[in-house]
């Protein structure tokens, strides 16, 4: 690219810096887009396509460093730097291997080595210590690599179209299991999962710091056995008991829905936990809402028409709404986060990221429509107001 291009690159980047809020998500997103561009203008074509090619080792030697247990070495040390001969005698791994995987880390970023063969902890290697990095690293590596390794091969058996059922997606093809059931059995790895998509949400504002929940609240009935939201789906309750200390007047009964295993072992003061599969028609009948947090994007859309019919035919269409915590992906530049994931869950289950036309068709096959779309950060899951669409 032209020199010219990459300066105003810069002067863009520089502006944004000075006169954006860095705190403000949407800034800090736009300058992640400017610093990628800037390095796709810098790299010639081959540098790109080099980069790309050579991510795989740079996701497994990462693994491997991760499973070794290297980063709370370093950050024990933190200032005073580690020698490759000291973490092999700590791991038992050979030094030389040490050596190779590290000079990968180094590059990486998530170290630094101002010594040869000696390794320095910085942010990012605290970071790789903490759940969202080193529980996220093991489960998300083990879950997807098989099944990614042999994407092409599927879609190509396949003749190029969308997986479209989840029974026949291409982790089932390649492994004999879906995520859900691969999850189920390997315990360990179920526990790693959850600790990651905990930790993702740690330090991000409350779907009720995003979405004004006071259009919920006002014109809620009063009453003792009024439903004023269930949670479906909602694990272990985290969401509403985030919601119960924040509105402890709300108006209504908090219902937490999942699977009997999980709902029964649930005991959290201000809500009810049931037994349920949204598989199966909705038992609450007349809630202010039905709450569905990270639940669409795993399945496709007949599984997902079958899971809203299943709450249409509760809702009251004047009164109850569906609330939605989901990625709404852009119609261009999508986030390299956001795009890869839908790869990702299309792998796994069959899922789909969905844009907003997406949405509004899937919602549509059903009667519905969005009533409204809340998001702070194009890196972050938006909040969709769903209602009856009473025009039909």
């Amino acid at each position: 690219m032209a020199t010219t291009s990459i300066l105003s690159l810069a002067d863009k980047i520089k502006k944004e810096t000075t006169h954006g809020s860095l705190s403000s998500g949407h800034s800090h997103a736009r300058l992640l887009q400017l610093v990628d561009e800037l390095k796709l203008a810098v790299e010639t074509p081959t540098e790109t396509i080099l980069r790309l090619i050579y991510q795989p080792p740079e996701n497994a030697a990462l693994r491997t460093v991760v499973d070794l247990a290297i980063f709370p070495l370093l950050v024990e040390r933190a200032g005073k730097g580690v020698s490759a001969t000291e973490i092999s005698m700590c791991t038992g791994a050979e030094r030389d291997l040490i050596v190779r995987l590290m000079r990968v880390m180094t590059s990486l970023g998530l170290c630094a080595s101002f010594k040869p063969e000696v390794y320095y902890a910085t942010e990012k290697s605290i970071t790789l210590t903490q759940p969202i990095g080193r529980d996220g690293v093991q489960c998300i590596y083990d879950l997807t690599a098989p099944t990614l390794s042999k994407l092409s091969e599927y879609l190509r058996q396949h003749n190029y179209t969308n997986p479209k059922e989840y029974s026949a997606c291409p982790m089932q093809w390649t492994i004999g299991q879906s995520q859900f059931e691969w999850l189920a059995k390997n315990t360990q790895h179920q526990a790693l999962f959850n600790s990651y998509m905990s930790s993702r949400r740690e330090g991000r504002p409350n779907w009720f710091d995003v979405y004004p929940v006071e259009r919920l609240m006002d014109g809620a009935i009063h009453h003792s056995e009024a439903v004023f939201l269930v949670d479906i789906g909602g694990n272990q309750g985290h969401d509403l008991v985030k919601l119960h200390a924040r509105f402890l007047n709300a108006s209504g009964r908090l219902i937490l829905q999942d699977i009997p295993e999980i709902a029964s072992s649930v005991k959290r003061p201000g809500i009810e936990a049931m037994g349920y599969s949204f598989f199966d028609p909705q038992p609450i009948k007349g809630a202010r809402a039905y709450y569905f947090r990270a639940i669409f994007h795993d399945w496709p859309d007949r599984i997902c028409q079958k899971i809203l019919l299943n709450t249409v035919s509760a809702m009251d269409p004047r009164y109850s709404r569906i609330i939605i915590v989901d990625f709404v992906l852009s119609d261009t530049n999508v986030p390299r986060m956001q795009s890869a994931m839908d790869i990702q869950m299309m792998s796994i289950g069959a899922g789909v990221e969905r844009s907003k036309r997406q949405w509004v068709d899937l919602l549509a096959s059903v009667g519905l429509k969005v009533n409204g779309i809340w998001n702070t950060s194009p890196g972050m899951e938006s909040i969709i107001e769903v209602v009856p669409d009473l025009t039909e």
